[in-house]
């Protein structure tokens, strides 16, 4: 998009910084994956509409740019026995991002983190089997020099859940 800045003529050119990577055939692939990942290869194309090595060409290459990252099963939490969600907002050290990224990585209930704007500098995604184990793994998360205060939430219920390679998908549709 170009937007004119001023009456001088000046133009700024607003570009994403994330520039799609996908194209129609991609997004066709990985829309096919997603109806059926365990498929054969063949009937990966023919979903997609390519031939079986374009299909194996181009899923090498998102495999390569890390844009396809596995291809394991999604779980749902709750129907594997972690069925607490909770929402932890973390304050750390001056530059010990690193380093407590690492810590929490090391927690395996500790399912993702994020690095945030406004409050907080780490968001992080926790699962656990009950309040209590909860509770362990927010004790473990004190623990860690690095972390000055925390704030967790829970979630009551999850509402609606989606995947990234169905937001792939949807575009495709």
């Amino acid at each position: 998009m170009i937007e004119m800045l001023s009456s001088t003529g000046l133009f700024c050119c607003i570009v994403n910084t994330l520039p799609s990577l996908l194209d129609g055939i991609d997004q066709r692939l990985i829309a096919a994956l997603q109806r059926g990942s365990r498929s054969s290869m063949a009937d990966v194309a023919r979903l997609a509409g390519v031939a079986r090595g374009t299909a194996y060409s181009r899923l090498d290459r998102l495999e390569a740019e890390g844009v396809i990252i596995g291809y394991g099963p999604d779980i749902d939490p709750g129907r594997a026995g972690y069925g607490v969600t909770a929402f932890c907002t973390l304050d750390i050290l001056q530059g010990s991002h690193d380093k407590t990224t690492a810590a929490l990585a090391a927690i395996s209930e500790v399912i993702e983190v994020h690095t945030v704007t406004g409050v907080g500098d780490l968001l992080c995604r926790i699962i656990a089997r009950s309040n209590d184990h909860l509770h362990e793994v927010l004790q473990q998360i004190a623990a860690l020099p690095e972390v000055m205060r925390s704030q967790t939430q829970l979630a009551l219920n999850t509402s609606h859940r989606r995947s990234v390679a169905e937001v792939v998908s949807l575009e495709v549709a």
